[in-house]
């Protein structure tokens, strides 16, 4: 071979190379850029300009529906409030959904379905619900598969 042939090798290797470091490169900025955290919206946000149009004892439940859409949810036992609950919750890398935000709209009405009070809800002054990691003991989480089998056959016994 000539050293003109090597040289063009060479040449051709260097290119190879460096296409294969720029290929890993952007593979490794694709998987990095992946790794951020996830912002996420759920619900009906209300702005400002909605809520302007909202009149006290003027805005009837039919307005209220027809202007922001279907309720989160509604009263229970004839309460006659509906709300409309929203949330931006944040997942970090590997992590559990945080909540950043919650807003929630309780509108009641009153026996016309005229609008009587809007209150405003937010994730400071809602109920923080303690999460229990222990287990509620139940009859049969301790039996082996002999004395669950027995069981059973006793309580078939029992009914006839």
């Amino acid at each position: 071979m000539t050293s003109v042939s090597l040289n063009r090798l060479s040449i051709l290797r260097q290119i190879k190379l460096g296409f294969g470091a720029l290929g890993i490169g952007i593979f490794c900025l694709g998987f990095l850029a992946g790794c951020g955290e996830r912002i996420s919206e759920h619900g009906h946000v209300i702005n400002q300009a909605e809520m302007d149009t909202i009149k006290i004892g003027q805005t009837n439940r039919a307005d209220i529906i027809g202007m922001l859409g279907r309720p989160s949810f509604e009263g229970a036992f004839d309460s006659r409030k509906i709300y409309y609950a929203s949330q931006i919750m944040e997942q970090s890398v590997a992590g559990i959904n945080k909540t950043k935000s919650r807003v929630i709209y309780a509108f009641s009405f009153d026996a016309d379905n005229n609008l009587q009070e809007v209150d405003l809800i937010d994730e400071k002054s809602g109920l923080n619900v303690a999460h229990i990691e222990s287990k509620t003991p139940t009859p049969g989480d301790t039996f082996g598969v002999v004395e669950q089998i027995f069981s059973n056959l006793k309580r078939r016994q029992a009914t006839e």
